[in-house]
C-alpha cells in the first residue's frame, strides 16, 4: 500500500496555482537530438537512454524498423496531452489560451483515435496538475530527462509522477515502466521535489487507461537496478 510521505511542497486537493512547479534555471533540451544542457554543461545521458541501454541488438533493430510509425504518433499525442494540461491547469491565462489554440489544431489532425479518449478521460477531473513536459536533471549522475506530467490526487492528496505511452492497437500489451518513473523521481529529488508514487498512461486507439499506482519505493528500486546495470556497462571508473 502506498503511504503518503509529507513534504514541504505537499498540499491538499485544494491546490493553488502556485503549486505549478517552476522550471529549473538554465536547464534546456535541444531537439530533435534530445540533448540536455544546464548552462554550458551537456549531460551524458537521459533517463530513457539508461533504461534502453539494456535492450538487445535484436530488440533495438525492431524498434528502429517501426520508428516511422510510432515516433510521429507518440510525438503528436504527447503534444496533445501537454496542450490539454497547460490549457486547464497552467497558472497564466495567456499560456492557457495559447495551449488551447494548439490543442484545437492537434485534435483536427491525425491520431484522433488516440487523442480524444486521452483528453476526455475523467482522470483529469480528479487531479490538480503541477507539471507538464518537465525537464529535470542531476549533475552528480550527469543525467537528465523529461517526464510528461505530475499531479496531486484529489482523493488522499498523493503526489504522482506520470508518463504517457502510446500503443498501436486496442488490446496491445503494456510493459514495465517503473524504472523510468523511478529515474525521474530520483532526478527531481535532487531539486527538493518529491513524489509519493508513479503511474503510466497507456493511450491506444479508442481508449486510454491508467496503470495501477506504483509506490515510490518500487519505482526507485527498479531505477536503482537499471542505473547499476548502465554504470557497469558504460561507466567504468
Amino acid at each position: 500500500m502506498i503511504r503518503r510521505t509529507p513534504t514541504p511542497t505537499s498540499r491538499s486537493a485544494a491546490a493553488v496555482p502556485s503549486d505549478w512547479l517552476p522550471p529549473i534555471p538554465g536547464l534546456r533540451r535541444t531537439d530533435p537530438e534530445h540533448r540536455y544542457w544546464l548552462g554550458d554543461h551537456l549531460f551524458a545521458v537521459s533517463v530513457t537512454g539508461v533504461v534502453g541501454s539494456s535492450k538487445s541488438d535484436w530488440a533495438m533493430a525492431r524498434i528502429e524498423a517501426t520508428r516511422h510509425i510510432w515516433e510521429p504518433r507518440g510525438h503528436t499525442v504527447h503534444l496533445a496531452l501537454e496542450a490539454l494540461l497547460h490549457s486547464r491547469f497552467h497558472p497564466l491565462p495567456q499560456h492557457q489560451q495559447q495551449a488551447n489554440e494548439r490543442l484545437q489544431h492537434l485534435r483536427s489532425g491525425d491520431y484522433q483515435d488516440w487523442i480524444e479518449p486521452l483528453l476526455a478521460h475523467m482522470h483529469w477531473q480528479q487531479v490538480t496538475v503541477i507539471a507538464s513536459e518537465r525537464p529535470t536533471c542531476c549533475l552528480i549522475r550527469n543525467l537528465a530527462g523529461t517526464y510528461d506530467t505530475g499531479y496531486i490526487q484529489h482523493a488522499g492528496g498523493l503526489r504522482v509522477l506520470a508518463d504517457l505511452k502510446t500503443l498501436s492497437r486496442p488490446g496491445s500489451g503494456s510493459y514495465c515502466t517503473r524504472a523510468q518513473l523511478g529515474g525521474y523521481m530520483a532526478l527531481e529529488a535532487t531539486w527538493g521535489v518529491h513524489y509519493d508514487g508513479g503511474q503510466t498512461i497507456w493511450a491506444r486507439p479508442g481508449e486510454t487507461r491508467f496503470s495501477p499506482l506504483y509506490s515510490r519505493e518500487e519505482c526507485l528500486a527498479a531505477w536503482a537496478a537499471a542505473w547499476a546495470g548502465y554504470v557497469s556497462r558504460f561507466r567504468h571508473w
